[in-house]
């Protein structure tokens, strides 16, 4: 099996180092963004750890040929005549522009910082598409064509053609068959702040639906800050001063992870900062590390509101149980 598509060069390093497990059996491919060459590993024929990937100057190349491994053939022929169908080619684009918004964006200290920032309204869209939506920074409310729509329920938006809006390219999951795992392709979304700049005259409904959509946003500040807090004890996440004597860059993460959460509940408006002492301690890491320290620190934050809005659900239901049932009276 091909998977996935889309590897950084460190995630295939860790794959090349990492025991020949039944889960690391597959075909992997890679781009090196330094060099623009594709890397195919083949650990589905050939588990020996010593085995070094195949290079490539196209990604055609590259794909044509790790699909002929995984089916075990090696016919020249066969591999000329393979095509790369447009839609896996666009899901590798779109895969590739991520990794490159990461590495743009962890290249220094400073420009992590600003990257935390970019994130964190939209952290809640998870690791991946969250780093694609800071393309249209600092817009926000962001949905697909269907869902906006679908939560359309008065008919607001009926004059509006998606198609003139520029959206951004994500992942969206594909509809569920029942016993099967949940697969993705690329779709587009749009924000709430692009929609109303085109049609002035539907930006309050616009935002209403970006609210309904949103427990989050329909909470109170104080139920937020509960909800959050809750997470954060359910999820046993430390504050970054408790770990920061065993283990900085842990520390680090931790705070990061923190800020968009908060930030992406609406709890903090305020620029995230490192400190000093955070900054000397990631002084010597190599930009793959800080890349690494990111993407650890951002799947924590989604993690962290897809909790928060659980337990804002639970909450809210239980308020719901607990009302009284009102009851008309009899009439005499």
């Amino acid at each position: 099996m091909l998977n996935p598509i889309g590897l950084s060069m460190h995630e295939l390093g860790r794959i090349m180092t990492s025991p020949p497990a039944a889960a690391n059996q597959g075909i992997y491919l890679a781009h090196d963004l330094n060099s623009n060459h594709y890397f195919v590993l083949d650990r589905l024929n050939n588990s020996d750890l010593s085995q070094q990937p195949f290079e490539f100057e196209t990604f055609d190349d590259a794909y044509a040929f790790s699909k002929l491994r995984e089916r075990g053939n090696m016919d020249k022929e066969k591999k000329q005549e393979k095509k790369v169908s447009p839609t896996e080619i666009e899901r590798f684009a779109v895969s590739r522009k991520a990794q490159q918004l990461l590495k743009d964006g962890t290249k220094t200290i400073d420009a992590m910082e600003k990257l935390v920032d970019r994130v964190s309204p939209v952290v809640d869209y998870g690791r991946v598409n969250s780093l694609l939506l800071t393309q249209a920074s600092p817009e926000q409310g962001f949905m697909t064509k269907q869902a906006w729509i679908r939560h359309d329920k008065n008919e607001d938006l009926k004059g509006v053609d998606f198609d003139q809006l520029k959206g951004v390219k994500v992942f969206v999951p594909n509809a569920k068959q029942p016993g099967q795992p949940v697969t993705f392709d690329v779709g587009k979304m749009y924000s709430a702040d692009e929609i109303a700049a085109k049609y002035p005259n539907v930006k309050m409904p616009v935002q209403a639906l970006v609210s309904q959509r949103s427990l989050m946003h329909q909470s109170s500040e104080p139920e937020r800050l509960g909800a959050v807090v809750d997470a954060l004890r359910e999820l046993r996440v430390p504050k970054p001063d408790w770990v920061w004597g065993r283990n900085q860059i842990h520390a680090v993460q931790t705070h990061m992870a923190r800020h968009m959460a908060f930030a992406g509940a609406g709890l903090t408006n305020q620029s995230f900062h490192f400190s000093a002492s955070e900054r000397k301690a990631m002084a010597n890491l190599q930009p793959d590390e800080l890349q690494t320290m990111f993407v650890k620190s951002v799947s924590l934050a989604s993690k962290i509101n897809r909790t928060a809005s659980r337990k804002l659900y639970q909450m809210k239901t239980q308020q719901k149980m607990q009302q009284p049932v009102k009851t008309k009276a009899k009439e005499r």
